[in-house]
């Protein structure tokens, strides 16, 4: 999986911020069909999953971890969070630890900075990052399981990949895509 996500990527360029929400999107379950379980997660690392304290397995969507460490290797590029998850903290706890192919935790792959989990619009998610990375809405790539997000964020110019199924390889080839295609617009 890797090799093909890696050697599609190659021709071409990989923006300089891409986006991410959270639940249903990077992994499954949803944080609040935890309730009832929930922190603390321990992390198995053979199956690279966390497990919540009711024993409910929480994995990795598609390509993700591929997916991460191939846009956090790239000089220039950066992992933003836009997420309207209901347990942020638990959302942290996990992203700190899952790990990428190379070792690293997602938390490690990610721009700190550009990780905004709140309820509301995610217009708002999306504003607050480009004002604190100084990357233009034009230079990013958004991705979200929701078809609503997908709307509204598509409407700030940002190029948005629905992905009903996570973030998988053709998922992640499409948002290539497309993002090639409006750069040359």
């Amino acid at each position: 999986e890797m090799e093909a996500v890696a050697e599609k990527a190659d021709e071409r360029r990989i923006p300089k911020l891409v986006v991410f929400d959270l639940d249903a999107c990077v992994w499954s379950p949803e944080m609040y069909e935890l309730w009832g379980g929930g922190a603390p997660f321990r992390y198995c690392e053979n199956s690279n999953t966390c497990v919540d304290r009711n024993g409910t397995v929480v994995e990795l969507l598609g390509a993700i971890p591929e997916v991460w460490q191939l846009i956090s290797s790239t000089e220039g590029c950066k992992i933003a969070i836009a997420s309207r998850t209901d347990e942020p903290s638990w959302a942290r706890e996990i992203l700190a630890k899952f790990r990428l192919p190379n070792g690293r935790t997602m938390m490690e792959a990610l721009d700190r900075d550009l990780v905004e989990m709140y309820k509301g619009s995610k217009k708002k998610h999306l504003k607050a990052i480009r004002d604190k990375s100084g990357v233009p809405f034009a230079g990013m790539l958004f991705f979200d399981d929701d078809p609503v997000n997908i709307e509204h964020v598509s409407s700030l110019g940002v190029v948005s990949v629905l992905t009903p199924q996570g973030v998988t390889s053709s998922a992640w080839e499409r948002g290539l895509d497309e993002y090639s295609r409006a750069k040359r617009m």
